[in-house]
């Protein structure tokens, strides 16, 4: 019996090791500026790159919108230009103290009323403005932003994995019988 249940934990074990990593991250973040006039919230997914491929959202203060979307990066993994000139973005997520760098992501909202550009200038500095074109950008602001990236699927199954042998473990030491069909 211990050989069967060692072999199915050592399957199970191989298997999760061997399966291909997630393609995907999803992180949770929240920017606020300095003088408070400004918030924006949401979540967004990186793609194994490292590239922001989806965000979603609010901006709140200064102005009430809801984000839908992120503009491609049609240069991935360099720069490019915002579709009306106005900003350089790159849409890449770092690892480190500073989450995004000094191109940052652009995004737009429900108004349609131009772009977006959440981006950072130090770990403790990032900057949030919106473009309208032609050079005018009615957002201005400087604040801090948090991010925390949610635990992947694979966490999740590895975790259970783990937790399910400490049962097993000690209903065996125990002396009681680890399956239900066991007498």
């Amino acid at each position: 019996m211990k050989r069967a249940a060692s072999a199915l934990a050592a399957t199970i074990f191989a298997a999760l090791m061997l399966a291909s990593p997630a393609n995907a991250k999803l992180y949770f973040f929240t920017y606020e500026s300095f003088d408070g006039s400004l918030e924006a919230s949401g979540q967004f997914d990186a793609n194994a790159s490292g590239e922001v491929t989806q965000i979603s959202g609010g901006v709140t203060g200064l102005v009430n919108d809801t984000i839908v979307g992120m503009v491609a990066n049609p240069n991935f993994a360099g720069a490019a230009y915002s579709p009306d000139g106005s900003f350089i973005y790159d849409n890449l997520v770092q690892s480190g103290p500073q989450v995004l760098d000094i191109n940052g992501l652009l995004f737009t909202t429900a108004s349609g009323g131009g772009y977006w550009n959440l981006w950072g200038n130090s770990p403790t500095n990032y900057s949030l403005w919106e473009s309208v074109g032609g050079g005018n950008y009615p957002v201005q602001t400087s604040g801090r932003l948090s991010v925390v990236a949610a635990p992947e699927t694979s966490t999740w199954l590895m975790m259970g994995l783990g937790f399910a042998a400490l049962f097993a473990a000690s209903r065996q030491r125990r002396g009681e019988p680890i399956s239900a069909f066991a007498e």
